[in-house]
């Protein structure tokens, strides 16, 4: 027979600390899984947030209004004026008259206010032309932006706006955008008879390929992409009611023709393959110009006077009012 006291001296504890061995490792063990589960976890939801938290500060950016006026700019003659919107409510814009019977439109860019694109239009002033300059729906109180789609409808409020005005031609009527402005402007122009000429400066071609689509290069940065752009895109729906794949004015621009279409980037710029692309896509009725070392939204400083002469000459030629 086994001896108890033998038995509780040397076999028990033993038995014991086998069992503490085990215990620990099982410890030790779910510690490891936990570790694992949380940085796949991690993995997996820090793309995704980040492609969330991106656009919902794009489409939720807050007004960047400054308070100047085209007086600001030696404009005189002007007028502060506040329009229906079909997208309910109302927005504001600047008036500015002209000389020569052709009006230009300038969309906001992003959430800027009616103020965004002065130095713009007093260029255009000075060469005889009445523009007339809106705030984006973040400063009109509006709702969040869908950067460049839903847009176009403010642009069908102020052609229908000028319509109405005595001094406006409405077989003169351009529209002029810079950025996602740009999209809206050419996304405009495929869907309004009204416009006859457009400049679109620094816009997306497709938003999916120009702004979140950098060419990875490798499968790792791949997958984080397919997952940040997956956030993006519920930001997008959920914020918006639309999806990322509307904005393409690529897959538009060619019914703009046979209207003029002239197309500006930066020889640095990320979105030129969009440029490119939608110049293509247009036909032989679209002109891209390339300025030459100039990045996203820089083609006026870097080149000022070719800038002018060509924007200016553009609606010149255009809205039929070369000598």
């Amino acid at each position: 027979m086994l001896n108890h006291e033998k038995l509780n001296r040397f076999i028990l504890p033993r038995i014991e600390f086998v069992l503490n061995i085990y215990e620990k490792g099982h410890y030790w063990l779910r510690l490891f899984l936990l570790f694992i589960v949380t940085l796949t976890l991690s993995l997996i939801m820090i793309p995704i947030l980040l492609g969330g938290l991106f656009t919902l500060g794009l489409i939720y950016a807050p007004c960047t209004d400054n308070a100047h006026t085209p007086a600001t700019y030696g404009l005189t003659g002007w007028e502060d004026v506040t329009l229906p919107a079909q997208a309910g409510g109302e927005f504001r814009g600047y008036f500015i008259p002209g000389a020569n019977g052709a009006t230009i439109i300038i969309p906001p860019t992003g959430s800027a206010g009616q103020d965004g694109r002065l130095a713009e239009a007093a260029i255009l002033a000075r060469h005889g032309y009445a523009v007339l300059l809106f705030e984006s729906r973040r400063c009109a109180g509006m709702g969040p932006l869908t950067l460049g789609y839903a847009e176009v409808s403010e642009v069908a409020d102020v052609v229908d706006y000028l319509t109405t005005r005595r001094e406006v031609d409405p077989e003169r009527l351009g529209v002029y955008g810079f950025s996602t402005a740009g999209a809206t402007a050419i996304m405009a122009t495929a869907q309004l008879p009204g416009l006859h000429a457009v400049v679109a400066e620094g816009g997306y071609g497709d938003f999916l390929e120009n702004a979140l689509v950098q060419e990875p290069g490798h499968s790792v940065t791949a997958y984080f992409l397919r997952l940040y752009i997956w956030g993006s895109r519920w930001a997008y729906g959920w914020g918006t009611r639309l999806e990322l794949e509307q904005l393409s004015p690529v897959t538009v621009i060619p019914r703009i023709a046979p209207r003029p279409i002239l197309l500006i980037y930066g020889s640095r710029e990320v979105s030129l393959p969009g440029g490119v692309k939608q110049q293509a896509a247009a036909g032989p009725n679209a002109t891209l110009w390339v300025v030459d070392g100039a990045s996203h939204g820089e083609y006026r400083v870097v080149a000022p006077e070719a800038y002018e002469v060509r924007v200016v000459g553009f609606f010149d030629r255009s809205l039929a009012l070369e000598d």
